[in-house]
């Protein structure tokens, strides 16, 4: 694709918020998408600009959320296919996640959930089927999932990536706080909330020099 990593992620980002705002689909500015988002319109207008056919849906008065987000996912590459995802973990962190509303407007579906707690799987209630971790060689190829969504314990983490990239996952989102190493052709996203406020105090440590 040639995206740049970090235009690939704010564009999926923007994609979300634009569907958001799609009620009317008004055309939104860059310097209105600014404040939506909280990046710099130059940032925005640049990201944009690497979008095949975004050009073509362009109005004097901004972009259409629809069209644009619909650029954007045809870019990404996520009007294709379903997009497959499981939860791995289904402790606090990722039972939460068995009620997350937000998957329904995402080109993300949760299909299966894992965790080695047999007593957790029967208790707990989803709209998908959850299942013991051993049966994820089965499972994960036979629903077709590419994407997880890691949440085991931190002694769990290396030992449960190994096993969900043998049975063909190729996206991880991992929440735990171990750093995972990602082999060719698998990407894997570190989520760490530590990491995430140390972000926003040193961006309010910076604003407060100035």
């Amino acid at each position: 694709m040639g995206i740049p990593r970090p235009t690939a992620e704010r564009l999926s980002r923007l994609a979300y918020l634009l569907e958001q705002q799609a009620s009317d689909n008004k055309p939104l500015t860059s310097a209105e998408m600014e404040q939506l988002t909280g990046w710099p319109s130059h940032t925005i207008r640049k990201d944009i600009s690497v979008l095949g056919r975004a050009s073509g849906i362009a109005t004097k008065n901004g972009y259409p959320p629809r069209e644009l987000a619909a650029a954007i996912r045809e870019t990404l590459g996520f009007t294709e296919t379903e997009h497959n995802c499981c939860i791995v973990g289904l402790g606090r962190i990722g039972s939460a996640f068995l009620d997350y509303t937000a998957f329904n407007e995402s080109p993300f579906t949760i299909r299966a959930g894992f965790d080695s707690n047999v007593n957790r799987i029967e208790i707990l209630k989803a709209e998908f089927p959850l299942y013991p971790t051993f049966k994820m060689k089965d499972v994960i190829p036979r629903l077709d999932i590419r994407y997880a969504i890691l949440t085991v314990p931190p002694d769990q983490a290396a030992q449960a990536a190994e096993k969900l990239i043998s049975c063909g996952i190729r996206g991880i989102v991992n929440f735990t706080p171990v750093i995972l190493p990602a082999p060719p052709g698998v990407e894997i996203e570190q989520v760490s909330i530590l990491d995430a406020l140390g972000a926003v105090a040193a961006r309010l440590a910076t604003t407060t020099k100035e």
